[in-house]
């Protein structure tokens, strides 16, 4: 890997464009980056990731194929690969913003069923570039802990303790829950957590007791300098070959 001041300030900018959707300009940055270091699997995976965010699956399929040429085991790719065949074989048309094709009602906040928590020691910002919004995410309980996972286990943060100890009474009493990623930020990481079953030992007991409408500050967007024009034209015929 690459350890040039250049190198590292693109790989800072590519991340931070994954984590706030600016998908065109994340495409232009990773090929920046695979100029310098053709086989860089992050910026692969990323590439492929943005192309699946604009709609383009052909492209997608190509980046994470060379993803695998590069390591064949990569859970990343793998994983993603497996998705766009699924999405394929039932007719369905993957990406154009596919993962926020959801419900509106998966972040609509309903008193004492659902809630909105920021976690803390969250992933770094290369995990968090993977994961978007409306992603469900699992519960995992070690040591009286709830741990934030996400599909594969890998780890993504943990709950406040003052959250962390009314769910795990909750949850051995017989309430269940469902978490989804709220919203993404560098180092910082929301879901909402809803209420799915209520015990009978918790019938007239609301999950949460607070219901707060506080925001999420929109974080300050990096820019990125105007691409060259051999960059437009490399980006035209890439697509073209899709």
């Amino acid at each position: 890997m690459d350890d040039s001041p250049l190198f590292s300030s693109l790989y800072h900018k590519a991340i931070d464009a994954a984590l706030d959707s600016r998908w065109e300009e994340a495409v232009k940055i990773n090929r920046k980056i695979m100029k310098l270091d053709p086989q860089n699997v992050d910026a692969l995976n990323r590439q492929a990731k943005a192309y699946m965010e604009l709609g383009k699956s052909n492209l997608a399929k190509k980046y994470y194929s060379q993803v695998l040429k590069v390591d064949p085991y990569n859970p990343i790719a793998l994983k993603n690969l497996k998705i766009m065949k699924a999405f394929k074989s039932n007719g369905q048309n993957l990406g154009s913003n596919c993962h926020s094709k959801l419900s509106p009602s998966l972040f609509l906040q309903e008193p004492g069923k659902t809630k909105m928590v920021n976690l803390l020691k969250v992933a770094e910002p290369q995990k968090l570039s993977q994961v978007f919004c409306g992603m469900k995410v699992e519960m995992e309980v070690k040591n009286r802990k709830i741990t934030i996972v996400d599909s594969n286990g890998d780890y993504l943060g943990v709950l406040p303790d003052d959250i962390n100890h009314h769910l795990l009474r909750l949850s051995k009493g017989g309430n269940k829950y469902e978490i989804f990623i709220k919203s993404i930020r560098v180092n910082s990481l929301s879901v909402i957590i809803k209420e799915t079953f209520r015990s009978k030992k918790f019938k007239n007991q609301p999950s949460f007791l607070e219901y707060s409408n506080s925001s999420i500050r929109t974080p300050i967007l990096t820019s990125l300098d105007r691409t060259s024009d051999d960059e437009d034209s490399e980006e035209t015929e890439e697509e073209q070959e899709a």
